[in-house]
């Protein structure tokens, strides 16, 4: 499934490229990206051919990012997958300890080396 992913995720920024591109190619002010919608408004051609690839880029792009957003929130997290694989999500990490484990623990444990520094002479004039 990560791979699907990851083929639509560079199929989505190649579409994202050739999208800004063809907006940056197209004319003025009454060639943009809604220029179909604009004739179709308000009479006229439909559109050159840059105008309708970019609606259709504009198509893919929009639909592309619902497609990678929904597959990206079906996949299981990693404790999901640990639990349906019948282990616990608890059993990789290190267990919790209880107050009378730590005190345990600090009092068993060797005390820290006491040595005493060697005292600084001052430096010669």
């Amino acid at each position: 499934m990560d791979a699907v992913i990851l083929g639509l995720e560079i199929v989505y920024g190649i579409v994202a490229v050739l999208l800004i591109l063809l907006v940056l190619v197209q004319g003025g002010k009454a060639e943009g990206l809604f220029a179909s919608a604009q004739a179709n408004v308000l009479g006229g051609r439909g559109g050159d051919i840059l105008t309708r690839i970019t609606s259709v880029l504009a198509t893919i792009f929009i639909v592309g990012a619902l497609v990678i957003s929904f597959l990206i929130s079906s996949q299981k997290s990693a404790t999901e997958k640990l639990i349906d694989k019948g282990g616990d999500a608890t059993t990789d990490a290190p267990a919790l300890t209880t107050s009378t484990n730590v005190q345990d623990a600090l009092s068993n444990a060797a005390p820290a080396p006491t040595t005493t520094p060697a005292p600084v002479k001052p430096a010669a004039k």
